[in-house]
C-alpha cells in the first residue's frame, strides 16, 4: 500500500508541472505572440520537448547527445552566415566578426569534446555541457545586446542544462541502486 501512495504522490507532482508549464506558456503567449511571435513558438517547442520526453521515457542522455550535436551545427552555421553575409555582422555589437567567429569556433570545438565525451558515456561530460552553455550564454548576452534574439538562444541553452540536469540526476539514481 505504500507503494500506492508514493506512485499516485509522483502522478500529482507531475500533473501540477505540466499545469505550471501550460500557464506559463499561456501567459507568455498572449503578452508576446503579437510583437514577439519566435520567442513563444521558442518556448512552446521547448515545453513541448520537455513534455514529450517526460512521457515517452526517453533517456535524457539521448536527447541531451542530440542538442549538443546541434549547438556543434548552430555555431559553424553562425561563422558561415557571418562570414559570407558580412551585412549581418550589425548584430555583434562592437567586439567584431575576429573576436566573435573565434569565440564561436572555440565554442563548438569544446561542445564537440562534450560530444564524443557523452557518447563514451564520460561521467564529466554533462557538467561540461552545463559549464560550456552557461560561459557561451554569459558571452553572447554581452555581444548581441540589446537583442530580442538573446531570448531564443536562452530558451536554447535552458534546455541543454535541463538535459544535463536530467541526465546528471538519472546516472545518480541507476548509480545508487
Amino acid at each position: 500500500m505504500p507503494n500506492n501512495h508514493k506512485l499516485e504522490n509522483k502522478g500529482n507532482r507531475k500533473t501540477v508541472y505540466n499545469a505550471v508549464i501550460i500557464a506559463v506558456l499561456a501567459v507568455s503567449g498572449i503578452t508576446l505572440l503579437n510583437e514577439y511571435w519566435f520567442i513563444w513558438a521558442a518556448m512552446a517547442a521547448a515545453g513541448f520537448i520537455v513534455l514529450v520526453s517526460g512521457y515517452t521515457k526517453t533517456h535524457p542522455h539521448k536527447i541531451l547527445t542530440i542538442f549538443v550535436a546541434l549547438n556543434i551545427v548552430l555555431d559553424i552555421f553562425a561563422i558561415a552566415v557571418w562570414a559570407a553575409f558580412p551585412e549581418t555582422q550589425w548584430s555583434i555589437y562592437q567586439l567584431g566578426f575576429t573576436i566573435v567567429g573565434a569565440e564561436a569556433a572555440l565554442a563548438a570545438a569544446l561542445f564537440t569534446l562534450t560530444f564524443f565525451g557523452l557518447i563514451k558515456k564520460k561521467k564529466w561530460a554533462p557538467y561540461l555541457a552545463i559549464a560550456l552553455t552557461i560561459i557561451q550564454r554569459s558571452f553572447a548576452t554581452y555581444v548581441f545586446f540589446p537583442s530580442t534574439a538573446i531570448a531564443v538562444t536562452s530558451i536554447w541553452s535552458l534546455l541543454i542544462i535541463y538535459f544535463a540536469y536530467r541526465d546528471i540526476k538519472c546516472k545518480e539514481i541507476e548509480h545508487s541502486r
